[in-house]
């Protein structure tokens, strides 16, 4: 079983890492990716290739200035805020794992707190997951039908959708605490005594 972070937050890798989970590296770790900007180089990767994606990843903004409270803007400039650029074998890595037939898990989650949502020029990271995660789905599931995704979420946006599992966190309590939630639940359904 594959358990790959598909965004939008660090606490998924992090959560994945700390239920001993974690087997290699894929191209959303450690990124704040929203299900929208996820959705979109996946479609890429599989209908366009790798180089594509790589392409789409890191043409015309490689870099990023921040400007506060959580709000970045791209920049032509080095800064010293670099986005990945060693795309190439993580992204081969998901290509092949989608098209393996293995089964995988796909996790998202909210950002941990309201009042920090990230923003990326105009995009707000936390918005519309529902909609793009079912995009998702169905994008892989014609190829790999032994696809799951968890969306651990606020209890706001939490959906009637068939193809995604919900696991509801409140924010205002466990804000600082997704990570850990996330390693729970996966040693909880995943991990057999």
């Amino acid at each position: 079983m594959k358990y790959i972070p598909i965004g939008l937050q660090c606490s998924v890798p992090e959560g994945i890492e700390r239920a001993n989970l974690r087997e290699c590296a894929y191209p959303f770790d450690w990124f704040w990716t929203p299900s929208a900007t996820t959705y979109n180089i996946l479609n890429i990767l599989i209908n366009q290739g790798i180089e594509s994606a790589i392409e789409y990843m890191t043409a015309n903004y490689t870099y990023f200035n921040y400007l506060n409270n959580e709000h970045y803007i791209s920049t032509h400039q080095n800064t010293v805020n670099q986005m990945n650029k060693l795309l190439r074998r993580r992204l081969s890595r998901l290509l092949n794992d989608i098209m393996s037939l293995d089964d995988m898990i796909l996790i998202y989650a909210d950002a941990a707190n309201p009042d920090l949502n990230y923003y990326l020029d105009d995009i707000e990271y936390g918005t519309a997951a529902n909609a793009f995660l079912i995009k998702i789905h169905d994008l892989i599931y014609p190829i790999n039908k032994k696809i799951r995704i968890i969306y651990f979420c606020w209890p706001e946006r939490k959906s009637d959708s068939t193809c995604i599992e919900y696991i509801q966190f409140d924010y205002r309590a466990h804000w600082n605490e997704v990570s850990e939630i996330i390693k729970n639940h996966l040693i909880n359904t995943f991990i057999k005594p």
